[in-house]
């Protein structure tokens, strides 16, 4: 899936690109957005947490009107946890970061890890790439 993510005035930093914090923003965005899109943001008996998350900058990243696009997709689909994966792209189609994020999905009451249900498990398959 494509997200589109603008960039604000306040994602600068003092050396004038956008500061590496604010990647994870737009990581969050985009995985809110994919979460969005298959309908599965919030369940009555399951929750979703991130329990890892690791990024690779390619080139910096300025200020500008147009909006970055970040692919994402799902990788390594397990009993209770999967990766969503993600490629930033800058306004001239250049690769700016890769980053992945481990999601573990756990009991909303107890927290504690639980099997992925079914129905998540049947709008995450089709996302899945490298299984």
């Amino acid at each position: 899936m494509r997200i589109a993510v603008f960039r604000r005035f306040t994602d600068l930093d003092t050396l004038g690109h956008i500061n590496n914090v604010v990647y994870f923003d737009y990581l969050q965005e985009a995985r809110i957005g994919l979460l969005r899109d298959i309908g599965l943001v919030k369940a009555e008996d399951f929750a979703q947490v991130v329990v890892k998350q690791e990024i690779v900058h390619r080139k910096p990243l300025y200020l500008s009107a147009e909006p970055l696009i970040v692919e994402t997709w799902i990788e390594g689909l397990r009993n209770s946890s999967y990766t969503v994966r993600y490629r930033i792209i800058d306004e001239h189609g250049d690769v700016a970061a890769e980053a992945s994020t481990v999601c573990a999905v756990v009991d909303p009451v107890t927290t504690k890890p639980i099997r992925i249900h079914d129905e998540l498990r049947a709008v995450l398959e089709p996302l899945t790439i490298g299984q």
